[in-house]
């Protein structure tokens, strides 16, 4: 018998077949999983749009229409607030000039309680222009609905859209951030029994056996091209082995659009101040001095903005100074490009300026600017065991320690390496920033380091922030590690998967090798709302990380 080697025609037909087959199943979930991405990216951009609007219109200072000024009567159907209906272009990456067009509308309803059986108590509300409404209502609604919707096209031209409902009644934004944070008849801080956040993005630092601090992950809300960022840090402190909270310390940090203005009344900056053995805010008083003005649809912090955050060389000689750029007054520059500036000297010449509030007796006050100390990349899970966040407490203390001394930063903590396979996988950078203090407070601070009074590290006004999403970010190999940058976008509960918000820190392991990551930011304000540097001086002083080495395997 003849025997055969090989194979036949037909078998070789039969496996190209299956072979073409695998092939175009594999294409085409490629393309669903591409269609699938692309589409929830958009859906989450359209999710975050409404909510600005939402809080947009929720951000009125007063009830009655007013020339100037945010009303809550005039909040009607595609009318109200800063942000104004029809297309919105939005950006979606960093890297990419392209932008996605979105439709942006609102519908408003007022609302009235009313009594509807007769017995003259108002038992339901119905909507303006329903029959069963009396003939004379209030001049101003007791109530708003709304109804935010955001429609956008996929890459396959299909009409997609997402809604939002709320409501809103006419007390004014001011008035009831003052009421939250008020206590009633009582001017002692009341007694929280606080639990520290076990979600490895708050990091809780132990001050000494009986005080801790830790921060929150910072909100984010984007407004064209400016950000604002709100970072709270709670001050707790252990009784009877639970942590109650004694402070919650709130800041604004807001990038704004200004013109200078002719010279007039504007404030000093508050400063943190230690008297009487506690730390403390003193407040500002107005001077005589160059002032600007906020360009409309901007932060309603802007306009104190603006108008406040300018130095005299008076202010610097008492140490009542905003910011310092080689040892004098900052000066304010219009941005033109990249490291291109334009100084603004005369009135109505433009600038961009990043201003820090901080909240004193439950209202913000516009403050001196953060310094910032270090920046340090991690894994996202690095600080999630407790000796590694015990040794990132060390590392603030011996920071904070080299900056109130004025010697030389330690160096950059160790253990931070890591191996992964290829994939896609999370990081982390956190900034520690410090209030500036005057120089008697530094002194007394010195003195008690020097003397090892541990007292010292309370009385330090250092905020350690979550800087993950708001950092620009690299690789040193990118035919390796590349890295993510999405776009800075709106971010409101930091409770949910933080890092899900958006995609930045997020590196792609391409290749078996090994990268270097790093962040960096501004080591001003303008570095914590993603801005570019505000003058030559900034530019020169970008904040860069140590770096943390991924090395890829199988």
């Amino acid at each position: 018998m003849k025997m055969h080697s090989g194979f036949s025609l037909l078998e070789v037909l039969i496996a190209t077949a299956i072979m073409l087959f695998g092939v175009a199943g594999y294409v085409q979930l490629q393309s669903h999983y591409i269609k699938l991405d692309y589409t929830l990216n958009l859906r989450q951009q359209a999710v975050t749009l409404a909510k600005q609007k939402l809080n947009d219109l929720r951000s009125f200072s007063v009830v009655h229409s007013s020339a100037g000024q945010k009303s809550y009567q005039d909040i009607q159907t595609d009318t109200g607030g800063d942000l104004t209906a029809g297309e919105v272009a939005v950006k979606l990456w960093q890297s990419q000039t392209q932008t996605i067009p979105f439709e942006l509308h609102w519908q408003v309803r007022n609302m009235y309680f009313v009594d509807t059986d007769n017995d003259l108590v108002p038992d339901t509300w119905l909507p303006e222009g329903n029959a069963n409404l009396p003939q004379t209502l209030p001049v101003v609604a007791p109530k708003k609905t709304l109804q935010i919707t955001v429609g956008w096209q996929d890459q396959f031209g299909e009409a997609l859209s997402v809604s939002l409902h709320s409501q809103l009644t006419p007390v004014p934004f001011t008035r009831s951030q003052h009421v939250v944070s008020a206590n009633i008849g009582n001017n002692q801080p009341l007694p929280v029994t606080y639990i520290p956040s076990g979600d490895n993005i708050d990091v809780l630092h132990h001050i000494d056996s009986d005080i801790a601090i830790q921060g929150r992950a910072p909100t984010i809300d984007v407004m064209e091209d400016n950000i604002a960022i709100k970072i709270e840090q709670n001050r707790v402190e252990l009784l009877a082995n639970e942590y109650e909270k004694t402070r919650l310390e709130s800041q604004l940090v807001v990038g704004c659009d200004c013109q200078l203005s002719q010279s007039g009344l504007g404030k000093t900056p508050a400063m943190a101040a230690i008297q009487g053995g506690k730390l403390s805010t003193r407040q500002g008083h107005e001077m005589f001095k160059a002032r600007g003005v906020a360009k409309a649809g901007q932060h309603a912090r802007c306009e104190q903005c603006c108008n406040d955050h300018h130095d005299t060389s008076a202010m610097v000689n008492t140490q009542n100074y905003y910011r310092l750029e080689s040892g004098d007054a900052h000066k304010h520059y219009n941005r033109l490009g990249d490291n291109i500036f334009e100084e603004a000297l005369a009135e109505g010449d433009e600038y961009q300026e990043v201003c820090r509030f901080k909240r004193v007796d439950g209202f913000y006050h516009v403050a001196s600017d953060l310094v910032q100390l270090t920046i340090t990349e991690f894994a996202a899970q690095h600080l999630a065991q407790q000796n590694n966040r015990d040794a990132y407490t060390a590392y603030v203390k011996h920071v904070l320690a080299a900056y109130i001394q004025n010697t030389a930063l330690p160096p950059p903590m160790i253990g931070r390496d890591i191996t992964l396979p290829l994939g896609q996988f999370q990081l982390a950078a956190y900034g520690i920033y410090m209030e500036r203090l005057y120089a008697e407070d530094l002194a007394y601070l010195n003195t008690l380091i020097t003397s090892n009074d541990e007292r010292w590290f309370a009385l330090a006004p250092f905020y350690d922030v979550n800087v993950t999403l708001l950092a620009d970010w690299r690789s040193s190999d990118t035919q390796s590690v590349n890295i993510l940058q999405q776009a800075i976008q709106t971010v409101e509960n930091v409770g949910q998967d933080y890092y899900a918000s958006y995609q930045r820190g997020v590196i792609e392991n391409l290749m078996l090798g090994q990268s270097k990551i790093y962040a960096s930011m501004n080591g001003s304000n303008s570095g914590l709302v993603g801005h570019a540097p505000l003058s030559p001086y900034e530019a020169l002083n970008v904040k860069e990380g140590n770096g943390l080495k991924v090395i890829i395997q199988p």
